[in-house]
């Protein structure tokens, strides 16, 4: 059965694991030690990549990721132990209140360009689509939306389906379509990605919104499953739909696709600890090149060395 979803951020508990352990705040530096991450779970195949080689590299490194609902991160992160926290938001102003009083302050380092992917039945043919249609049918209204909004031959319901509720992609796509509004939307949700796909791929008058990055990287076997199974929508940002683009690491590059977001490391620790460390990596050669393999569009794109050899 649909049902409605309002956007407003759920106040959000965080607990930290109990129990003795090194100080987070005196026995790490850039390289060495334990620190506490959070991170929005739409992005957990890229930051599970990351860490992987991270901790391959310092293997005194010990990093614990939590992923969560963007709705429960702003929360989340008022909480001593958080040093960083990894998403498409940035603090507002609870959060800043709450770190003065920790005489700490927020550091937003940009990693990457991903993007909000539209995907629909196989079946159902659709081959492209208007930021305005998506407006149009995101917003609640008194009447569910149909497929009227897309093709005029057709008036059954559209069920938009989303990753989860309170999800980055929701929280994305509030800020950008409805900027300064208080928005309920239309949708139900699916319990992440793979749900997502699973619902479009089974129901013709499904449409499915979830991150770019759950299956950007092609080389992926489990990725590449998942887009075999739905067809990826392109969006215009205007009305004419012949300039409608699908999402990839090129328009997201250079801007051209529409529903793009960029994804924030966000650092809060009060000196140069194994957080700092993290996030220069991510920023850095290795982590940016990471970004690159998983099809995403890094904030700066890795140098290519060439040697050439005279014989």
């Amino acid at each position: 059965m649909l049902q409605r979803l309002a956007f407003v951020l759920p106040v959000a508990l965080f607990c930290a694991c109990s129990g003795k352990g090194p100080d987070p705040f005196t026995d790490d530096v850039p390289t060495k030690g334990h620190v506490l991450i959070l991170a929005d779970e739409g992005i957990r195949p890229l930051m599970e990549r990351q860490e992987e080689v991270f901790e391959s590299i310092y293997t005194k490194a010990v990093l614990d990721i939590r992923y969560l609902p963007a709705a429960e991160l702003l929360k989340a992160m008022m909480n001593d132990t958080v040093r960083c926290t990894f998403a498409s938001l940035q603090t507002g102003g609870e959060q800043e209140t709450w770190l003065r009083s920790k005489q700490r302050v927020a550091r937003p380092v940009p990693i990457c360009t991903d993007g909000i992917a539209v995907i629909a039945n196989k079946g159902r043919g659709l081959k492209a689509m208007s930021i305005l249609q998506l407006r149009t049918l995101l917003r609640a209204g008194n009447a569910w939306p149909t497929w009227a909004v897309l093709d005029s031959t057709s008036t059954d319901r559209v069920a938009l389906v989303f990753d989860r509720e309170g999800s980055g992609v929701m929280r994305s796509l509030a800020d950008s379509l409805f900027p300064g509004e208080t928005v309920s939307m239309n949708g139900l949700t699916a319990g992440g990605a793979e749900g997502v796909v699973a619902r479009v791929s089974a129901d013709p008058n499904s449409i499915g919104l979830l991150p770019f990055s759950a299956f950007s990287d092609l080389d992926t076997p489990a990725m590449r499953l998942m887009r075999e199974q739905v067809d990826l929508v392109p969006i215009s940002a205007g009305t004419d739909l012949s300039l409608a683009l699908l999402p990839s690491q090129s328009t997201l590059a250079d801007g051209h696709y529409p529903l793009r977001r960029t994804l924030y490391a966000i650092l809060t620790e009060p000196k140069s600890g194994l957080g700092t460390g993290f996030v220069s990596f991510v920023a850095g050669h290795k982590g940016q090149r990471i970004i690159l393999k998983q099809g995403l569009a890094p904030q700066h794109v890795p140098a290519r060395e060439v040697e050439i050899v005279n014989e």
